[in-house]
């Protein structure tokens, strides 16, 4: 599959994601073949992009790690919890609780939590969209970790809610395009005790969520902020919400740069265990991201050009792959499928930004 702009879409050409509005309702589900008039409607609601079948994979099946109209759900109620705050300075904790366990639900129906890629990755939107990528991040570590109910709920909270202090901060600075000079970074800094003061006001907020959104930023080595504390200092909730909010932002496009691969991010998070990180629970995290999300073209170490079809949970750097083309470049006429957990020496060496 491949996403495309709705400006390319064409009658004929098969969705392999169902397209929902912002208000989160169904337009066309997955699997149907556009008309025109779907296309259109599309345009009326200002949809940008849809996600079809292409030649090379429309038997290869991805599936979202949590629903479209949840998602979308959840970036509304997280748009209006900002702007209440900023005019109020109050917020609907049972509201933002109640659909963080509407995400546990979701998540917990499924077989495995590998996750595929981050669906909201706008970059007009970054910052909601970033809080909605770690908080559902965060709550797969959590369920990976065996955490109830009630400890996902205060973990997915706090990690909802974990930038709210960025709304005292200057969007000049949040937005700047290039680097920060010191004092910016130093004024940046500032937005988890501003994060924190203001949780100190929401009625029914719990201890721990509001430790996520005061101690998301330190570091195991005692060289994070705003406090520097330390490895068994540091609560294992924003322990958590660290390592996935550190994800989550290499992996997102920014104003500045473009995100870089999973691949990528998951060598950065390794060689920062037990420095920046706990390193047991990068660990546990990298079992539960898919590296090489399914339909993504990768070049092999032989040379030849495949296709993804799927993942292994406990070996995510070695996925099962279609071959698609030979060293040479030229298109196989019969696709061969390799599991590179059973060809030790084969693997993958590069991600291929191709849609075939």
């Amino acid at each position: 599959m491949i996403n495309i702009n709705i400006s390319k879409a064409k009658t004929g050409m098969v969705l392999a994601k169902a397209v929902y509005n912002k208000e989160g309702k169904l337009l066309l589900e997955k699997g149907k073949e556009l008309q025109e008039i779907y296309i259109e409607n599309f345009k009326k609601h200002n949809i940008k992009d849809i996600c079809i079948y292409n030649r090379v994979n429309r038997k290869v099946i991805k599936d979202d790690y949590i629903n479209t109209e949840l998602t979308n759900r959840t970036l509304n109620i997280i748009k209006k919890s900002y702007i209440n705050l900023r005019i109020s300075q109050k917020i609907d904790i049972q509201e933002i609780e109640n659909i963080v366990l509407e995400i546990v639900e979701d998540l917990s129906s499924r077989e495995f939590f590998i996750l595929s890629e981050n669906i909201m990755k706008s970059i007009d939107e970054y910052n909601y969209n970033h809080s909605i990528n770690v908080c559902i991040l965060s709550l797969v570590l959590g369920i990976a970790l065996k955490f109830n109910k009630a400890e996902l709920k205060k973990l997915g909270t706090g990690a909802l809610l974990h930038d709210i202090g960025k709304i005292k901060i200057s969007h000049k600075i949040l937005n700047k395009p290039d680097l920060l000079t010191d004092t910016e970074y130093q004024e940046i800094q500032k937005h988890p005790l501003f994060g924190y003061e203001m949780a100190k006001d929401m009625e029914g907020i719990s201890k721990e969520s509001m430790w996520v959104i005061r101690d998301h930023h330190e570091r195991y080595d005692g060289k994070g902020y705003p406090n520097r504390i330390s490895g068994k200092n540091i609560h294992i909730y924003p322990k958590i919400v660290a390592i996935c909010d550190v994800y989550d932002a290499l992996t997102s496009n920014r104003v500045y740069r473009k995100g870089i691969p999973p691949n990528q991010a998951i060598e950065y998070l390794i060689s920062m265990g037990n420095h920046q990180f706990d390193y047991e629970l990068v660990r546990i995290f990298i079992k539960q991201i898919c590296v090489y999300p399914v339909g993504t073209i990768v070049r092999l170490a032989t040379g030849e050009e495949a296709q993804v079809i799927k993942n292994h949970e406990n070996w995510p750097t070695r996925p099962i792959v279609r071959v698609i083309k030979n060293k040479k470049g030229e298109p196989l006429d019969i696709a061969k499928e390799i599991d590179l957990t059973k060809q030790l020496d084969n693997h993958v060496v590069d991600i291929l930004n191709t849609a075939l």
